[in-house]
């Protein structure tokens, strides 16, 4: 299986989110989500580019096609979400329109009405989606896609743990006590990404 590619960007047609690149002498056609696309924007004709890759095939459609992410975990993501019933390839990366942090957080906070905005996900796939897959999105729901960078601890981790608990739309209320909790039993949290991270595990196996 291809798992990554990396060679000279060649083509970039935008309607089919279809890139193309040249490595090793082959130039590979892959398809990308329409999320990635301000990211393939961000380069030229020539420019050398790297993208992970996922290969499908099927006794239906026996040539394979690749599909590919700017990052690791976004292919990561899809590799899950074409594991849920009634989700294949061709329809994850078509509703892929926003970024896969926002999906995961939509995902954890048991949110049908916002996953009903990708396209093709119906008010029963939504929260087929959610049956399948809550719980399992805690790395993805911290991903920072815009920015690429890292979430930094700020001076008041719990504050900013709790709005981001609001963020994921827990009550306020809630959010502090659940961070207080966190706080409680686990004294070696000292990220904003470790008390998120801990809240979300402990939520997904049922407090």
């Amino acid at each position: 299986m291809i798992v990554a590619l990396r060679g000279a960007l060649t083509r970039w047609d935008e309607e089919r989110s279809a890139l193309w690149i040249e490595a090793g002498g082959v130039t590979y056609e892959v398809a990308m989500p329409a999320f990635a696309g301000d990211w393939v924007g961000g380069h030229a004709v020539g420019d050398e580019v790297q993208v992970f890759t996922y290969e499908y095939a099927s006794e239906r459609q026996p040539a394979p096609t690749l599909f590919g992410f700017p990052r690791l975990a976004e292919r990561e993501f899809f590799r899950k979400f074409i594991e849920v019933p009634d989700i294949g390839p061709a329809k994850a990366v078509r509703a892929l329109t926003r970024p896969v942090s926002d999906i995961a957080r939509w995902v954890e906070a048991e949110d049908a009405r916002a996953l009903r905005q990708l396209p093709g996900i119906g008010d029963r796939l939504a929260q087929t989606i959610i049956a399948h897959l809550r719980g399992k999105l805690v790395q993805e729901a911290l991903l920072q896609d815009r920015d690429g960078h890292t979430p930094v601890a700020a001076p008041d981790i719990r504050a900013d743990a709790v709005d981001a608990l609001v963020a994921l739309q827990y009550g306020r209320r809630e959010a502090e006590a659940l961070v207080q909790e966190a706080f409680r039993t686990r004294e070696d949290l000292d990220s904003l990404e470790a008390v998120l991270r801990h809240v979300l595990e402990q939520q997904a196996r049922g407090g």
